[in-house]
């Protein structure tokens, strides 16, 4: 990490909780100060959107570090571009980084950067050429930082500390793609009926014959 950046404000888009643990462990050591933006329209379904928001914010309390939210999901502009091929990963880090970029703007931040470099599996040279196309109107610097040799310590970090570890990249084609598409169903079925209970009037549910008492 280069001295210049020690002491500096960068807005870091987050893509989840466990990614962004290298990359933060290495910013704030270097002296950086970072705030977090959690923007990823992409996700799909909202439960799992609801999932990776939370274990985000969980990474961004361990660290202490503010964290800036968009709810925004619009999983139909993923599922137009089926037939997209590598211009749907192309469209996705648009979206994301164009929206940091502006955020930054508006903040007076003039470095940014995102978690998703820590990956292995993402398209670097994209990645780099959409954050520094989103940048350049604004006259923000997107620091092309390389975490990917940190990529297994921070998977390591992220279950030392409890966070949730998702199974597929984010958008709806993604998820309908994963080998472990099952499982995932089944975990996202679990959680909402979870979710129902926890918000449903207990009286309700007693007096409608849904639950016995003891399991209410």
């Amino acid at each position: 990490m280069n001295e210049e950046y020690k002491g500096q404000k960068w807005l870091l888009h987050q893509c989840c909780g466990p990614c962004s643990m290298w990359p933060l462990d290495t910013l704030l050591h270097a002296g950086v100060d970072v705030t977090l933006l959690f923007f990823n329209p992409n996700i799909h379904p909202n439960m799992e959107w609801r999932r990776r928001m939370e274990n985000a914010s969980k990474a961004a309390a361990y660290y202490e570090i503010p964290l800036i939210v968009n709810p925004l999901c619009v999983p139909s502009a993923w599922r137009e571009r089926a037939n997209d091929g590598a211009g749907r990963c192309r469209f996705c880090y648009r979206v994301r980084l164009e929206h940091l970029a502006k955020v930054a703007h508006r903040l007076g931040i003039k470095y940014v950067s995102t978690t998703l470099l820590v990956s292995p599996w993402q398209n670097r040279d994209v990645l780099i050429e959409e954050g520094r196309r989103a940048c350049e109107p604004y006259s923000i610097e997107f620091v092309p930082c390389d975490w990917r040799n940190g990529y297994r310590r921070g998977q390591q970090m992220a279950k030392e500390i409890g966070l949730y570890r998702q199974k597929y990249c984010g958008c709806i084609l993604s998820l309908e793609a994963s080998d472990f598409y099952e499982k995932i169903a089944r975990e996202h079925d679990t959680l909402v009926l979870q979710d129902t209970l926890t918000r449903c009037d207990r009286s309700r549910l007693v007096s409608d014959g849904v639950f016995d008492e003891a399991v209410v």
